[in-house]
């Protein structure tokens, strides 16, 4: 069901959030990315769904902690920021920084919204917040496939981050200082 809930949520996303600067992908990112997602889905789900799949060590605990990890962390009564809400926060902040029709950049800050305060410290708070999603899954599934998917989601994401970190510097001469591409403090 989490993997499932991210792929709608991400495809509800790009027809009503996103503001696309390119048109269009190129063709040999299609088959990559088909290859990377539908490859790793179905792995994933040969062990996840096979009768004799292993449930996780600690059990109902861990698939809990894992959900939790997954959709938004509680500490106390107070909700943390984390993960697909996290993720979608950081969206809609990116949306409302390029009017419609537009190709405008601007330097992306913390909003209102607590979700939003991750800008602090890295650039891309969307890929830190989806690298968290999918450990938590990792952990609530306890399965090598979906450690690994975690795994080179990672690496492909700080790629990106990279990237867009590397632009940001220098595209705008007062960028923040302090912030690193995807890990805070780190990387």
């Amino acid at each position: 069901m989490c993997h499932s809930f991210h792929y709608i949520k991400r495809l509800l996303e790009t027809l009503f959030v996103h503001r696309f600067s390119h048109g269009t992908m190129p063709l040999r990112n299609i088959f990559k990315n088909c290859t990377y997602y539908w490859g790793f889905a179905a792995w994933m789900a040969y062990y996840i769904n096979h009768p004799l799949y292993t449930p996780p060590t600690y059990g109902v605990q861990q698939v809990k902690l894992a959900l939790a990890i997954f959709v938004v962390k509680r500490l106390g009564q107070q909700p943390n920021v984390i993960c697909q809400l996290g993720n979608f926060s950081i969206h809609m902040a990116l949306r409302d920084l390029r009017p419609a029709g537009s190709k405008t950049r601007k330097i992306p800050y913390p909003t209102k919204n607590p979700f939003t305060w991750l800008f602090l410290l890295v650039s891309c708070p969307n890929y830190t917040y989806e690298v968290g999603s999918w450990i938590g899954f990792a952990i609530m599934t306890q399965c090598v496939p979906v450690a690994l998917f975690s795994l080179v989601g990672f690496t492909q994401m700080t790629i990106w981050a990279k990237g867009k970190h590397r632009s940001y510097l220098k595209e705008f001469r007062d960028y923040p200082p302090l912030r690193m591409p995807i890990i805070p403090f780190l990387l």
